[in-house]
């Protein structure tokens, strides 16, 4: 990834954690009174945080549950980090996407995944994975990120997975 990548990317996260931590509802309610000759103003300001976004950040990405995306990530990076390659490729929404080299290949099922995963799930790629930890995950449209764009996660059909890796 080049320092202009990196940059665009970092001014994003910036950006999306600005907006995120100051975002506020302000409402002004005004009663007059009718039937005076004076009117009687009251106003009320709340702040409130949007409750979906508080109780699920991945809601953006189309994951349904922050609670089942914690506990598929941790168990991911524990099935990696014990190079259980069946439990790897039962964790990933097929076709895979593998980007290297301006190419992109699809893996359209486990026993290919098996059989390419030590090319897929390199070294660099696992201690990216390793290190990874929930608030430095990046989430937009596209899915959940890790580290650099090495990994993305989303939710097809009900399932949380695996959806591309950037070599």
């Amino acid at each position: 990834m080049n320092k202009t990548s990196k940059l665009m990317i970092s001014i994003t996260l910036a950006g999306v954690a600005f907006t995120t931590s100051s975002w506020a509802v302000v409402t002004h309610t005004n009663a007059a009174a009718a039937t005076t000759s004076t009117a009687q103003q009251s106003t009320t300001t709340t702040t409130t945080t949007p409750a979906k976004q508080a109780d699920n950040p991945y809601e953006v990405a189309g994951i349904s549950s922050a609670k089942d995306f914690r506990q598929f990530f941790f168990k991911f990076q524990q099935a990696v980090q014990h190079n259980k390659k069946a439990t790897v490729a039962s964790m990933v929404n097929y076709p895979l996407h593998v980007n290297s080299n301006g190419k992109t290949h699809t893996i359209k099922n486990k026993a290919t995944f098996i059989a390419k995963y030590d090319s897929i799930m390199t070294p660099e790629i696992k201690r990216t994975l390793a290190y990874a930890i929930e608030e430095d995950l990046f989430v937009n449209w596209q899915g959940v990120m890790v580290g650099s764009g090495e990994l993305w996660f989303n939710q097809s059909n009900d399932k949380i997975g695996l959806d591309a890796v950037n070599l």
